[in-house]
């Protein structure tokens, strides 16, 4: 199912909408923890450098990227949740989160599972805030934002990381087939 995240940039105010809105953004947000489920098998069979290298200093590898992706379901959306919900007009910090420097050690099933256990935990802290709620604002990177707008920022950064990490994973698997 093609979903058009366009549509959930302009703002509705008929509670049917509303409720539509949540309903697919929540159904968004879950389908990390489906892409980190069908990850597990091939990122099984790729050899340890394509998860752990990265071809220029400053990108993830792909073991950074799942550890990033974690990290931000753990400690920064859940508190940005919890300040829109509990403040009035919160600034919300910059979604930055900096994986533990020995994650490339790690193992990648760990990594993944962890991926999936955040994501579930996250989900759960948003599916509790009351619709009416999702319409509460803050500030976030010297912008207004609403709850719809953080779910679907969310939502728009879990699929570029994994386009990203689909092309890597690609390149990877271009390269050890060559070998």
């Amino acid at each position: 199912m093609k979903v058009d995240l366009d549509q959930y940039t302009t703002p509705a105010n008929a509670p049917g909408t509303l409720k539509a809105r949540r309903e697919a953004l929540l159904h968004q947000l879950g389908w990390l923890a489906d892409e980190a489920e069908a990850l597990g098998p091939l990122l099984d069979g790729l050899p340890a450098w394509a998860l752990e290298q990265t071809a220029l200093p400053e990108e993830r590898s792909v073991k950074e990227t799942l550890a990033r992706l974690t990290t931000l379901d753990r400690a920064v959306y859940p508190r940005w949740i919890e300040q829109v919900v509990a403040e009035e007009q919160p600034t919300l910090a910059p979604a930055e989160a900096a994986p533990d420097s020995d994650v490339n050690t790690q193992d990648v099933g760990g990594l993944l599972q962890g991926l999936r256990s955040a994501r579930s935990a996250f989900i759960a802290v948003i599916e509790t805030v009351p619709g009416a709620d999702w319409s509460r604002t803050a500030q976030l990177d010297g912008k207004t934002v609403t709850l719809y707008d953080l779910a679907l920022r969310v939502v728009r950064h879990d699929a570029e990381e994994l386009r990203t990490l689909a092309y890597r994973l690609y390149e990877a698997k271009l390269a050890d087939s060559a070998s």
